[in-house]
């Protein structure tokens, strides 16, 4: 009988250790994957950050480029605005022709009043 009650300790103790290693194991695995855990949030709020900060940046951009169009378009008509404009040739040419004019005229009134 104490012989029976002995090879039953002996199978509790054998299982009782059996049972910490493998408790053991599990709080090991727990461990690493809170660390995991940890590690992965901190992932998700830089993350985020970093997808805040280029929303801000892509909205800054966009307006930008708004500007951009609306300065070309400008430019564009005034381009066009100043095709229609006479070149600066034609208005040399033209105050050159008045000035030779202007001299013909004083010429006239001068030889008017001495006839």
């Amino acid at each position: 009988k104490i012989e029976e009650r002995n090879d039953e300790l002996l199978t509790v103790k054998l299982s009782t250790g059996k049972t910490l290693q493998a408790l053991n194991d599990l709080k090991r695995r727990l461990n690493e994957k809170l660390a995991e855990s940890e590690w992965l949030n901190i992932q998700v709020n830089e993350k985020t950050l970093q997808k805040n900060k280029l929303e801000i940046e892509n909205k800054r951009v966009n307006k930008d480029v708004k500007s951009e169009k609306r300065q070309r378009n400008r430019l564009r008509q005034q381009i066009e605005e100043a095709a229609e404009m006479p070149l600066v040739e034609d208005y040399i040419n033209q105050k050159r022709e008045m000035y030779i004019l202007d001299a013909a005229l004083k010429n006239w009134r001068k030889k008017i009043r001495n006839s």
